[in-house]
């Protein structure tokens, strides 16, 4: 019962926090219909509604709006961007990726529009094009935060271990600038412990606080780096501790199967853990924050 109870307030704050954000997206497309009525021709209007649109995951009537500034106006400097990004998130990122790389042909630096094309192709299985694409927002952007050093990062990384290197090399830059970000620690551990570079491993590891370091899918990379130098005992007993407290833990990123755990407790051998580690540092597809603004400001 108390699951049950647990369950449905977590439902019930997650609607309000979604119903909010729809409501206040309808409220200004409805504003600027009004708008609109009165001045039909004003391609401006048309582009925040069309982007509403977008935002309100309403592809059909934000692909109306857009068609209808490129009628008005088809030299407009900014439909091609706004329209390829919404054909990425509408599922359709072949439409999209051409309409951005027109836009990004005049736009070169543009670090959302970048970021749009990275996510069409990588939709499109194409995580290396996509990684040049995170690059040069990284370098364009005036203070990229650790979210697009983790993009690029994974995006390498699901180019396949060829690429593992630029990936770390990726994690370097951003833990520079960021020194102990959580985030991108984790993620150069785990592509540390894929490059089987045990010493990176430990340093990163060694560079973070205790309570943090108690943390299950902490817990799990310490064993694992445990069983990868050969320290059996240790990561039997790590692994077999993460068993024991899933009941209570928290579902995460890095948190790998039942399976592998209980695979890994029983024989925690290099060979089985650098299978697991395959799992681990599987990469997902992109997600696209809905009714939330740009996280770089438009240029």
């Amino acid at each position: 019962m108390n699951l049950m109870r647990a369950s449905a307030l977590l439902i019930l704050l997650a609607l309000a926090s979604i119903c909010p954000a729809h409501t206040d997206l309808q409220l200004q497309i409805d504003r600027l219909t009004h708008e609109l009525a009165d001045d039909p021709v004003n391609t401006d209007l048309l582009m925040k509604r069309g982007d509403l649109y977008r935002r309100h995951q309403n592809w059909h009537l934000a692909r109306g709006d857009f068609a209808r500034v490129r009628q008005l106006q088809p030299d407009h400097a900014y439909v091609d961007w706004f329209e390829g990004r919404l054909e990425v998130e509408a599922g359709e990122p072949q439409k999209g990726i051409a309409l951005l790389d027109k836009f990004v042909r005049h736009n070169p630096q543009h670090v959302i529009a970048l970021q749009n094309r990275a996510q069409g192709l990588l939709l499109l299985g194409q995580p290396l094009p996509a990684a040049h694409d995170y690059l040069l927002v990284v370098q364009h952007s005036k203070t990229p935060g650790p979210e697009l050093y983790r993009a690029c990062a994974s995006a390498y990384m699901a180019a396949g271990k060829a690429y593992y290197e630029q990936a770390m090399d990726v994690v370097r830059e951003g833990l520079n600038k960021v020194p102990g970000e959580i985030s991108l620690t984790g993620l150069g551990v785990d592509i540390s412990l894929a490059r089987s570079d045990l010493n990176s491993a430990q340093t990163l590891i060694g560079n973070l606080p205790g309570p943090v370091l108690g943390l299950q899918q902490w817990q799990v990379r310490t064993s694992m780096l445990d069983c990868l130098a050969g320290r059996k005992e240790l990561a039997a007993k790590g692994f077999t501790d993460v068993i024991e407290d899933r009941s209570e833990a928290r579902e995460t990123r890095f948190l790998i199967s039942e399976e592998w755990l209980e695979k890994l407790a029983a024989d925690p051998t290099p060979e089985i853990c650098r299978a697991a580690q395959e799992y681990a540092v599987g990469v997902e597809p992109p997600k696209f924050p809905q009714g939330q603004a740009d996280p770089v400001k438009k240029r």
